[in-house]
């Protein structure tokens, strides 16, 4: 396949998976808003946020419409400049990258959350009110500490442009002049032809491992707590059964949502690493990544409209109002 028709057939993917994932999000924002049983508590504003950045994630992507691709030792993240300002695009590619930390940070803190409502720990109030501002600023701030290092440590290079012309050609139909890109490149060639560490990249990627080290730690952590509490709650008399069935939806419903992007946005990003630095070059099949990124917010909203019995009847024609 010729590289013009690959990125026709990705630019098409953009198009209607950013379409089913701007309709899902608001749909599942007025079932929340309108629909939301009175035990989910502040926990429904938790929800809406996670909603509303998908929407944002997705309105970026449909205007920059990024191709994650891989080129040897090089992992690039390009946008097509068109009648763009270059300057804009770059933005925006680094904040398309941004936003994977702060999908991992969002759901860290809807774990800690969730763990603190089942437990009945006192800290649950630090998720209430204005408290949900300075929650917002640290989803934000690790979105652009990732953003940033793809900004000023993967930026584009003279190197890199030589380094991916061809290949880049061959494959997409592009030369380094029509785009912007974010591209790790773990590998320089010194003067003397020798292949060294780009610790400029190393420095980076240590940085953005730092998060989703961080992140994920607290959602293996407080979701297996919350699952053993769980499990205590079921053989306890004094918890009625509406509440533990509520608890457990909201629960399942999150252990879902959250395997969403990590199967769909990190393990894919993972792998084009490994390659990476194993030097092996993938050719267009590293283009699959880019339909499994563009997927992720439009199958992300559907665990919780689904699993949670409230919304589930609702889209059933039934009234929920009463019903866990």
């Amino acid at each position: 396949m010729n590289g013009f028709e690959w990125r026709k057939i990705q630019h098409d993917f953009h198009i209607i998976s950013t379409t089913f994932a701007i309709t899902f999000n608001i749909f599942l924002i007025i079932l929340i808003s309108t629909r939301s049983p009175k035990t989910i508590r502040s926990y429904k504003y938790l929800l809406m946020g996670v909603s509303i950045f998908e929407i944002f994630f997705s309105s970026v992507e449909i205007i920059a419409t990024p191709i994650v691709h891989s080129f040897h030792t090089i992992v690039v993240v390009l946008t097509v400049v068109g009648d763009w300002p270059r300057l804009l695009m770059r933005i925006l590619t680094s904040t398309y990258c941004g936003s994977f930390g702060c999908f991992l940070a969002m759901f860290a803190m809807l774990f800690v959350y969730r763990y603190y409502v089942v437990s009945g720990n006192s800290k649950v109030k630090y998720f209430e009110s204005w408290y949900l501002v300075p929650l917002a600023a640290i989803v934000l701030f690790c979105g652009f500490i990732w953003g940033a290092i793809g900004y000023l440590m993967f930026g584009p290079s003279e190197e890199i442009d030589e380094f991916i012309r061809l290949d880049l050609y061959e494959e997409l139909g592009l030369h380094p002049e029509n785009i912007a890109y974010v591209a790790p490149h773990f590998y320089l060639i010194n003067e003397a032809g020798e292949k060294v560490w780009n610790w400029d990249c190393i420095i980076g990627m240590s940085g953005v491992c730092t998060i989703v080290n961080i992140t994920v730690f607290f959602i293996f952590r407080y979701g297996i707590k919350t699952y053993r509490f769980l499990q205590k709650m079921s053989i306890k008399p004094n918890i009625s059964e509406k509440a533990r069935t509520m608890q457990k939806q909201l629960f399942y419903a999150l252990v879902i949502q959250a395997s969403v992007p990590l199967v769909l946005l990190q393990l894919p990003l993972v792998i084009l690493f490994i390659f990476s630095l194993l030097n092996i070059h993938l050719g267009q099949i590293a283009g699959i990544h880019t339909f499994t990124i563009s997927l992720f917010p439009a199958v992300d909203p559907l665990p919780t409209i689904f699993v949670i019995k409230a919304y589930r009847l609702t889209i059933l024609g039934r009234d929920a109002a009463e019903n866990v």
